[in-house]
């Protein structure tokens, strides 16, 4: 299982960062967390949707933009801690990475960050890329009683949680980027949107019902006993008239 931390715990400063390789038309350098050197999966805090996700899924880059509540905005800092050090370590390896130094102006040009400015006294928001492989969403989803839902469940203002996925840094021709991606999510639904099943008995009985019932139990064994007392009479009164009858053949075969 992989190891997911809150976000109040992750110390950017002990990311690790890999030269950056060839990988299709781009390059790739991965990320990882400490000296263990484990894959860097954050836990957000409860955020509020900005999108309908239903009117994102056919985009070819699909992805989900949540506002940060004002008493969250330690989480914001985190991704602008997170820009920065992309750019520093960039700057810093830029020789080793890419054969040459070069200047942080041009590389703090290059790099498309994951937060963006907001306005004074308004919530900021940050898209994140939900991943799809071959056609498909590649993005598990559960509510908040850990039962798996359909993603397309997901609403403008719902709250939810993420796990976020910092895989590294993307290079392209122009620019380059942290390739970040939302793994799982929490979906926080209404509770009177599923059933509530009770799993004991609740009902309230009272004297009066139970009486009623006792009174069509008992009639019911009566009339059960009464009908097994008459088959009963029935079948002695059957053998009685036999025995009479044998008992005449008898004496009639002896007069005889």
């Amino acid at each position: 299982m992989a190891s997911v931390k809150t976000y109040d715990s992750i110390q950017v400063d002990k990311f690790n960062y890999n030269k950056p390789t060839k990988y299709n038309n781009s390059y790739f350098g991965p990320l990882s967390y400490d000296t263990n050197t484990e894959p860097i999966y954050i836990q957000t805090p409860k955020l509020r949707c900005k999108t309908n996700i239903k009117d994102v899924l056919d985009n070819k880059n699909p992805y989900l933009e949540v506002i940060i509540p004002k008493n969250r905005l330690d989480f914001y800092d985190l991704f602008l801690n997170i820009d920065d050090k992309n750019v520093k370590t960039t700057f810093d390896k830029s020789e080793e990475w890419f054969g040459k130094a070069l200047p942080r102006e041009a590389i703090e040009e290059m790099y498309k960050p994951i937060t963006k400015g907001f306005k004074k006294n308004t919530e900021p928001t940050i898209k994140f890329k939900i991943p799809v492989s071959k056609g498909k969403l590649q993005c598990s989803c559960y509510n908040q009683t850990k039962n798996f839902i359909d993603i397309s469940d997901i609403k403008e203002n719902d709250d939810v949680i993420l796990i976020l996925h910092l895989k590294g840094l993307k290079v392209l021709k122009q620019h380059y980027f942290c390739d970040c991606y939302i793994s799982q999510i929490k979906l926080f639904q209404e509770k009177d949107l599923k059933y509530n099943i009770i799993d004991e008995y609740a009902f309230v009985d009272n004297e009066e019902e139970e009486e009623d019932y006792s009174d069509i139990l008992d009639q019911e064994l009566i009339n059960q006993f009464n009908k097994e007392k008459e088959e009963k009479e029935k079948r002695i009164q059957e053998i009685k008239q036999k025995m009479e009858a044998d008992k005449k053949l008898l004496e009639d075969l002896e007069n005889n």
